[in-house]
């Protein structure tokens, strides 16, 4: 016998069921340790009696009475034939091996450590004393005779009366009951298993010592069905508990239900007249049908309208909706959806639709066959506008009204899915950029930039075929979708149309804009699998045109695509070449004309490959300007050949000049001017020795900028050169407005000196220009004597060209420097006028 219901914790144990668990754990591990036998012990039969007892221990019945709960074990059979055989002391240790098994490992659950050590040593406590009632009467191990019987029943009696108390104890104890009910109602019951074990035991060990082991089957017969009735008594038992408590259940749910049905019937009269939702039921059987006054309100009857059948529902329900909310009825009748549930329109008597949200669940007869159906429904018109409201802005632009990216997208899939399975159908995507439009925001704002974009869609909106898309992807990008063209010239022929509408002034604000679209085309087929790689090559086609002039349409061909990889290459690797500084400079002398002395160098950027390939300046520096990394490309080619000339300088004893070209779109930097002054002086360049050359499109920007990165250059001080003058927009006025320090002459005007088609009056009219507003000039690509001596006979002072040198790497540029031929009298100004104080 074991217990099972103590707590699993020592420390949450009553102080009194705590010291009975200690107060037994040493006296009976005392009293096992001073009885312990260490002679005259049969070793084979005391192992073969703790093995028998331990497998045992398996064997019991959980009596599940009371609070307190406690097990059977037919493992006192095995301890009572030891005590015959090998006596009072070894079986105490035979019992408590049996326990620790019992605790240990015949559990649902692992015990707590005090369970097992109280269990064992409540056992041993038990045998010490019914071991010593046997002795004490004239009982012996290994002695069966007919004097036997007196001390052994005393012995099983003692036992009994002791093993099945302690356990009351510690259960009682330990769950705050009265020790003596649970004694009687867990263990007084128990009394026959004991001596029917003990019967067993005895009848077992004279049959073993009369070589009779036969019999033991039999022996272990009564056991058996001691046990089997105990379970059998046990279960009916258990049923019968478990009955009573189902009654029991069984009438507190029938109150409970009564009582709820009332509250349930007060809660749907309250709910039927406050919810906002109609409630309706329907009788399938009948065709009887009820509708709450909501539901009525819902479509503008009253609630004194009568609607009593299913046609009355069915017949305000919008034409478009019927068969879908049919179809959704009948799917869930018909057992294929567990509930119904249908958004749909209903005409309000004001002719007006109502978005309703209906929803039901069906009453099945014993058949499956549905008797009737019973739900509520919502007015979910408000929702349903919210959300179509969304819908349409997600898929069109906000400013414009247009489709956006998202629904051109879509739409474009849908023409390639159509392209996919019919060879006839063709469709084409035109993409279009506005040309120049950042200026209409800077000079005008933002918002009459926005007004200009919404004139010009629905100029678009006009031109547009029935079935083409409009579309605004972003900014001043917009694309067509071309539906079902008939040829490849249609395309064409709505590009020429979008360009005729934009010639016609937009009147934005009291103002008359103009505008013009670079526009590329791209053909649909089959051989497209991406809705992206058309964009693509529509946007290509678009950039094709736009660097061949702008206010134009071109139309895809593969040589684009190419050439687009090709740009995405360049921008890679030149990315990486300046995050890797594996860029170079050459520097080209700069001459002065008569005494061929070198006075300075123009630095020139240069990026020599790792296979020893280069790239020319023409096809990376626009590359550079488009994705930014011109500023950082600049402010390297600035501060190492700052860094380099700076060197020379200090060398020569000489003040040469400096060249650098910087890119218009790095002039909107407010610190531009604060970076050039700390390049000179981190470099050591002498002052006055550097020189910028700018385009004339800087002169194009703000004019109060303008101004003020001139003045700013001014007092570092650092002169500025206007670069391939005579290519661009020349205007005059810039030169009149701005002071600018020295003209270079463009090497297409040089290079026609002397030719059939001179151009050495227009040199002639530059120098003279110069002169008169008190510049210095420079020409460029000078390539022959010729040419040289033309611009000395035209005065000007300055040349630079292959002629003299072409760029140089850093070491021949100052080689080159060494070898030139200096002039005679460095002080004098009177040859060369203003020219070389321009520049010198």
């Amino acid at each position: 016998m074991s217990a099972a219901s103590l707590t699993t914790n020592i420390h949450g144990l009553p102080i009194s069921a705590r010291a009975l668990v200690i107060g037994t754990v040493l006296v009976g591990t005392a009293v096992l340790v001073l009885n312990f036998p260490t002679s005259d012990v049969n070793v084979p039969l005391f192992l073969g009696f703790a093995l028998a007892s331990s497998l045992a221990s398996a064997v019991k019945v959980r009596l599940p009475l009371g609070t307190g709960s406690s097990n059977l074990s037919v493992s006192y059979t095995v301890d009572f034939a030891s005590l015959l055989v090998l006596g009072p002391h070894p079986t105490m240790a035979v019992a408590a091996v049996s326990a620790m098994t019992q605790s240990a490992f015949g559990t649902s659950r692992r015990n707590a450590l005090h369970r097992i050590l109280f269990s064992a040593a409540a056992l041993v406590l038990t045998m010490a004393s019914a071991g010593w009632v046997f002795t004490v009467l004239g009982g012996s191990a290994g002695v069966f005779d007919s004097h036997l019987v007196r001390p052994f029943v005393a012995a099983v009696l003692v036992y009994y009366m002791l093993n099945t108390a302690m356990m009351a104890a510690a259960i009682g104890l330990s769950t705050r009951q009265q020790v003596w009910r649970v004694w009687h109602n867990n263990f007084l019951w128990t009394a026959p298993s004991y001596f029917v074990g003990a019967g067993a035991a005895a009848a077992g060990v004279i049959a073993w010592t009369m070589n009779s082991g036969w019999l033991l089957p039999l022996v272990s017969a009564p056991v058996y069905l001691t046990f089997r009735s105990y379970r059998i008594y046990l279960d009916r038992l258990a049923s019968e508990q478990r009955h009573n408590e189902e009654i029991r259940r069984l009438h507190s749910q029938s109150m409970e239900a009564l009582c709820a049905a009332k509250e349930s019937e007060q809660r749907y009269a309250m709910a039927a007249a406050g919810s906002n939702d109609g409630l309706w039921d329907w009788n399938l059987e009948s065709d009887l049908f009820y509708v709450s006054d909501r539901w009525k309100l819902m479509i503008g009857l009253s609630a004194h309208d009568r609607l009593d059948r299913s046609e009355q529902w069915f017949r305000d329900v919008h034409p478009e909706d019927l068969q879908a909310l049919r179809t959704a009825l009948d799917q869930h009748l018909e057992g294929a959806t567990p509930h119904f549930e249908h958004e749909y329109r209903m005409m309000h008597l004001d002719g007006t639709p109502r978005w309703v949200l209906c929803r039901g669940i069906a009453v099945r007869g014993a058949d499956g066959t549905p008797t009737r159906i019973a739900g509520s429904q919502t007015d979910v018109t408000v929702r349903r506008r919210v959300q179509d409201d969304l819908a349409h802005a997600a898929l069109h632009d906000d400013l414009t009204g247009l489709a956006n990216r998202t629904l051109f997208s879509a739409m474009l899939d849908r023409s390639l899915a159509r392209a996919q399975r019919s060879k006839d159908y063709m469709f084409a995507v035109l993409f279009v950029d506005l040309d120049h439009f950042k200026l209409v925001n800077d000079s005008l704002g933002h918002v009459a930039g926005d007004k200009f974009l919404m004139a010009m869609s629905r100029r678009f909106l006009k031109q547009m075929r029935p079935g083409d898309l409009l579309a605004r992807l972003g900014g001043d990008e917009f694309a067509v979708l071309l539906d079902d063209l008939p040829d490849a010239a249609t395309a064409n022929a709505v590009a020429d149309r979008l360009q005729l509408a934009l010639l016609e002034a937009f009147e934005i604000d009291g103002r008359d804009l103009y505008a013009s679209a670079s526009m590329g085309i791209a053909i649909g087929s089959s051989s497209y699998a991406k809705s992206e790689d058309l964009l693509r090559d529509a946007d290509a086609a678009m950039y094709h045109a736009k660097s061949t002039g702008r206010a134009r349409s071109q139309t895809f061909d593969p040589s684009m695509h190419a050439s687009a990889v090709q740009r995405l290459t360049i921008e890679t690797h030149l990315r990486r070449a300046v995050e890797r500084r594996e860029l170079s400079l050459e520097y080209q002398p700069i001459v002065r004309l008569g005494v061929e002395e070198v006075c300075g160098f123009e630095a020139l950027v240069r990026w020599k490959h790792a296979d020893g390939t280069m790239t020319p300046p023409a096809e990376f520096i626009p590359v550079a300007e488009e994705t930014g990394l011109i500023g950082p490309m600049t402010w390297w080619v600035l501060m190492e050949s700052c860094r380099q000339v700076a060197k020379w300088q200090r060398a020569s004893g000489r003040a040469i000049q400096l060249t650098v070209n910087i890119s218009a779109k790095l002039f909107d930097r407010a610190t531009l001017v604060q970076e050039v002054s700390e390049a000179i002086k981190d470099s050591g360049l002498l002052p006055g020795t550097l020189k910028l050359d700018i385009t004339e499109s800087f002169l194009a920007n703000n004019a109060e900028t303008v101004i003020e990165r001139l003045e700013g250059f001014r007092a570092i001080p650092v002169e500025l050169y206007l670069d391939d003058f005579g290519t661009g927009f020349s205007s005059l006025s810039y030169l009149h407005h701005y002071r600018l320090d020295a003209l270079k002459i463009d090497g297409a005007f040089i290079s026609q000196l002397g030719g059939e088609f001179s151009d050495a009056p227009i040199v002639t009219s530059i120098v003279n220009i110069a002169r008169e507003l008190g510049m210095g000039v420079i020409a460029e690509g000078v390539e022959t004597p010729h040419q040289a001596r033309q611009l000395r006979a035209l005065n000007c002072p300055l040349a630079q060209g292959s002629y003299f040198s072409r760029p140089l790497t850093p070491e021949k540029a100052y080689e080159f420097l060494l070898n030139s031929t200096p002039s005679q009298d460095t002080d004098r100004t009177d040859s060369d006028g203003p020219w070389r104080s321009a520049v010198a």
